[in-house]
């Protein structure tokens, strides 16, 4: 349902842009922002249905909370009450991943109180000793609570809160608190949820902290058309997949050559490289249904050039692979559905790291 509509709004935005009749731009950038709720929702669908490891990194916190609340709070009658401790420790999760379970949570406040209200926020530092009553381990962690002041949650419902497609909501799909505690506890995390019938609800995220320096954030790559000639090899069962990339490496200056599978992408690097013209670069899909994937077919050309530039493509945006692609062979990777610069950025990096 929720699919459904998101793919009209799409669609029907998309028709209007084609129209002509008047400028389309207003149309192209509401058909976006329905594309990116897809690929929240896909991501959700994906992390609770294959999970996968989280792809970590040293993080501050406050800016992601403020953004996702921000995020999940707009066009909503719902205020949120940010309260955000000054020397809030930093932590070592998925900003993606975290962010989700941010937005589901506040999502889930606002849905609670449909004649609007205010969300409190609060992230405050904790630390657990060996003897606390609490499934955590001893540690530092970062406790994050999500208040509302709706009808609150009753004992048995409580239960099973977080059953995947368990709901209490009209329209609700079930999977925004299964996702959130399938994602926190990747983490090293918990969640609970504290309620009271008529006065409101509480959910309490705890985050292990870290101690490393935060990692700074790389800010957007302008990309250039790479100078020069060159042949990329691209490896997707999908053929809209493969059509969409030979378009975005032909934009950056480069020949595309398409591949159906792992085992034809296999066939045309070892040709391509017995003809003393080998690939500048490759970029292969992870899963092939009933084929020859990613990971086996990067395997195969390593053993013909050990130099080999690969990027591994996905849509499971969560999968290991992608979280350590150089344990895998790989030297870059790119999560499906991508864009032009999400794409281009990858492939630049790979081949500018190289001649460098």
């Amino acid at each position: 349902h929720d699919f459904n509509n998101l793919m009209t709004a799409i669609a029907g935005n998309l028709s209007l842009a084609k129209e002509g009749t008047q400028p389309g731009g207003r149309y192209l950038e509401a058909a976006e922002r329905a594309l990116r709720r897809s690929k929240d929702l896909t991501r959700q669908l994906l992390t609770f249905a294959k999970g996968g490891q989280p792809r970590k990194e040293t993080v501050e916190l406050s800016p992601l909370i403020q953004e996702s609340c921000s995020f999940a709070l707009q066009g909503s009658n719902v205020q949120s009450d940010l309260q955000l401790a000054q020397e809030l420790w930093p932590a070592s999760v998925d900003a993606g991943q975290i962010g989700q379970v941010i937005s589901n949570l506040v999502i889930n406040a606002a849905q609670a109180m449909p004649q609007g209200g205010k969300v409190r926020i609060v992230a405050t530092n904790l630390t657990v000793d060996r003897d606390a009553p609490s499934l955590l381990e001893p540690g530092r962690y970062v406790e994050l609570s999500f208040e509302d002041h709706g009808q609150g949650i009753d004992a048995d419902d409580r239960k099973r809160i977080f059953d995947p497609y368990f709901t209490t909501k009209p329209g609700g799909n079930g999977l925004g608190l299964a996702t959130a505690y399938s994602i926190v506890r990747r983490h090293g995390g918990d969640i609970t949820v504290e309620s009271e019938l008529g006065k409101g609800t509480t959910f309490r995220v705890y985050l292990p902290a870290s101690d490393a320096p935060v990692e700074p954030r790389q800010a957007p790559v302008e990309l250039d058309p790479p100078s020069g000639a060159g042949r990329v090899l691209v490896m997707d069962d999908e053929a809209m997949i493969r059509e969409l990339a030979r378009a975005i490496v032909d934009r950056l200056g480069y020949e595309a050559v398409l591949a159906v599978d792992g085992d034809d992408a296999v066939e045309r690097f070892k040709n391509a490289w017995e003809a003393g013209d080998p690939f500048d670069a490759v970029v292969l899909d992870l899963t092939v249904p009933g084929g020859t994937g990613g990971k086996e077919a990067v395997s195969r050309m390593r053993a013909i050039q050990p130099d080999l530039r690969a990027i591994v493509s996905s849509g499971y945006s969560d999968d290991p692979v992608l979280a350590d692609y150089r344990e895998h062979g790989f030297d870059g990777a790119v999560a499906k559905p991508y864009t032009v610069k999400e794409f281009g950025s990858a492939l630049h990096h790979l081949l500018d790291d190289r001649v460098g």
